[in-house]
């Protein structure tokens, strides 16, 4: 099981809310964080347990950092 930090963020940069899950792959962890995100979300951010930035999502589309 991998372990991804979720980070919930408002239209003014500022952090709602964030939680560590553990999923079995990162699109697990993108359907669990959409589905379980707060109502004034505007972006989601994906990171692994170092903080390294996997995926964001914005306006209902999913961008994979693959760098």
């Amino acid at each position: 099981m991998s372990v991804y930090n979720i980070m919930y963020i408002n239209d003014l940069d500022k952090i709602i809310k964030s939680e560590t899950v553990f999923m079995k792959c990162l699109r697990g962890a993108k359907v669990s964080s959409s589905s379980f995100a707060p109502f004034f979300t505007v972006k989601i951010e994906l990171r692994d347990i170092v903080g390294k930035l996997l995926a964001t999502k914005e306006n209902n589309a999913w961008v994979n950092n693959d760098k």
